[in-house]
């Protein structure tokens, strides 16, 4: 089971949390995660994320997060919270909160 680590931003405190496979949007909703929600389905990029450690344990991302992320010259660290989804096993995903058009 992983540990996903949200570091601290303007939006609030860093929160840490054990999560099994799933989507990352919901281990947000749980835990409070200091990230902005606004569309959820890969439309506004206002939940980026930039993995800063365990990419690894994040399936790839799909076409539609792909096509966002490339419209907007997203680094190839950066995700979408409400397209990612968590791998099972153990480990750390540390992320960050990307705000402004500009990441």
């Amino acid at each position: 089971m992983p540990t996903i680590v949200f570091e601290a931003s303007a939006l609030g405190p860093a929160v840490s949390a054990e999560a099994g496979a799933g989507r990352l949007i919901d281990v947000c909703d749980d835990a409070r995660a200091p990230i902005v929600f606004s569309c959820r389905d890969a439309r506004c990029a206002t939940c980026r994320v930039e993995v800063v450690e365990g990419e690894q344990l994040l399936d790839p991302p799909a076409r539609g997060e792909l096509d966002l992320l490339e419209r907007l010259g997203a680094p190839p660290r950066h995700r979408l919270a409400c397209q990612a989804v968590l791998r099972a096993g153990p480990g750390l995903v540390r992320l960050r909160g990307v705000t402004g058009p500009e990441g």
